[in-house]
């Protein structure tokens, strides 16, 4: 239902538009210097430009089994659906609906009058995104990111583990926004990330890699994207 490959140019396209909005306006800061809160509404209107609902910070579908207030609960980045009409339904609020109520009158139809109307979580695709550069701003200055193997392995892993555990989703995918110094590192350097998740036997799919040239300021070149599926414990 979901082509990863188009989700990945859409990205890349629109880091490539920011790219160039922030060179027509002069900005003193590129689109590597943007962090991951900054870019996922550049992000979003690209996804929107194609038809999708883009719902961002959306919870999780925790279990059942426990109540989890709101700000307790984990949320995805992005996520996708197939109609921008129908928001995504989530099983928390209906569990809560339901069990309120228990107990009244309206127990025998407590399923029904709890029903939301929406996209089904299995049916949405769930994204959590990392941005990563070889060059990034420390205290305003531009300098060689020493946290670079955390931000190209270890920290898309944790997210990749995160969207696995969860059954209630059946289609997820990382997301990687890697600035670079030229193409052939970006390449390079997430073929070896991938080998270590490999390596580590965490549930992906191939990964799907979509480079966009970005203006030079502080040493990087492109903004490579690379969405990589996860098997999720989704029992359909």
């Amino acid at each position: 239902m979901w082509t990863i490959d188009q989700i990945a140019d859409a990205i890349a396209e629109s880091i490539n538009r920011e790219n160039l909005r922030l060179r027509d306006e002069d900005a003193v800061v590129g689109v590597d210097g943007l962090d991951e809160t900054s870019i996922h509404p550049v992000l979003e209107s690209s996804l929107k430009a194609l038809g999708f609902g883009v719902w961002r910070e959306f919870p999780f579908p925790t279990p059942k089994q426990r109540r989890a207030k709101n700000s307790e609960r984990e949320r995805c980045d992005l996520v996708l659906t197939q109609d921008p009409g129908l928001p995504v339904i989530d099983l928390v609020e209906i569990d809560k609906r339901e069990h309120e109520l228990e107990g009244t009158l309206f127990a025998p139809v407590a399923e029904q009058a709890a029903t939301i109307k929406g996209t089904r979580p299995e049916e949405a695709l769930w994204l959590e995104v990392k941005v990563c550069g070889q060059y990034e701003f420390v205290s305003g200055v531009p300098v060689p990111n020493t946290a670079y193997t955390t931000g190209v392995v270890l920290a898309p892993a944790t997210d990749i583990k995160k969207l696995a555990k969860e059954r209630a989703i059946a289609e997820a995918a990382s997301v990687l926004v890697l600035f670079a110094t030229d193409e052939e590192t970006a390449r390079h350097d997430l073929q070896i990330a991938v080998h270590k998740w490999l390596d580590k036997s965490l549930p992906i799919r191939s990964p799907s890699i979509s480079i966009t040239p970005i203006d030079e300021r502080i040493g990087n070149t492109v903004a490579a994207v690379c969405v990589t599926p996860v098997k999720t414990k989704f029992e359909y």
